[in-house]
């Protein structure tokens, strides 16, 4: 139960969101924002994390070299792209820079 906000002040400058809990521990608050609302979450982060468990705290990540190996392959999307569609768009960005200074070259462009 989160029974008051408070803030860490160093200087002019604002360190970390705290708050303190039912029980009188003061922790760092979880960092996790919601897509729909914008609202940040109230739940404390775990110790040394910037998340609490909902949002990925808990998460020690892939530990062997396997597991690091298939997370490196793995199709993962970040935002509405997988790797694959970026290095598409960014090879096809860079054919079109060369035909424009192609274009340029050959005074079929100008530069404004």
């Amino acid at each position: 139960m989160l029974y008051c906000n408070t803030y860490i002040k160093q200087g002019p400058k604002l360190l970390f969101d705290h708050h303190t809990t039912s029980f009188g521990a003061v922790a760092a608050r979880c960092q996790a924002k919601s897509k729909r609302s914008g609202a940040q979450c109230r739940k404390p982060a775990m110790r040394g994390k910037a998340v609490c468990r909902t949002h990925g705290g808990a998460s020690t990540g892939a530990k062997t070299s396997q597991g690091r190996e298939r997370c490196a392959q793995a199709k993962t999307v970040h935002g509405w792209e997988t790797r694959e569609i970026r290095r598409k768009r960014a090879e096809k960005l860079r054919e079109l820079r060369e035909l424009e200074g192609a274009m340029l070259t050959l005074g079929m462009l100008s530069r404004t």
